[in-house]
């Protein structure tokens, strides 16, 4: 089975990268108790997303914390401050 981890900047269809990326937004905008203006995310509508599998927070922060950590290492014995 395959999964809904869409990024937002996903190359093979940027449109959809983007749409997802919007419904997070709208998501995050109604878990905030902000009002939605441009997308109309009903609970239906997140209901319907959740149970194809729909994920709300793609990013895994141990793994970009971990790179992150690195690069900062790297900059560190680069320039040795």
């Amino acid at each position: 089975f395959g999964h809904c981890n869409v990024p937002a900047k996903y190359p093979g269809n940027p449109s959809l990268g983007h749409w997802c990326h919007n419904m997070r937004n709208a998501y995050k905008q109604i878990r905030k108790g902000m009002k939605q203006t441009q997308y109309k995310l009903s609970q239906e509508r997140i209901e319907r997303l959740e149970k194809i599998g729909f994920q709300w927070q793609v990013v895994d922060y141990d793994e970009s914390f971990e790179k992150r950590r690195d690069e900062l290492m790297a900059f560190k014995e680069e320039f040795g401050h």
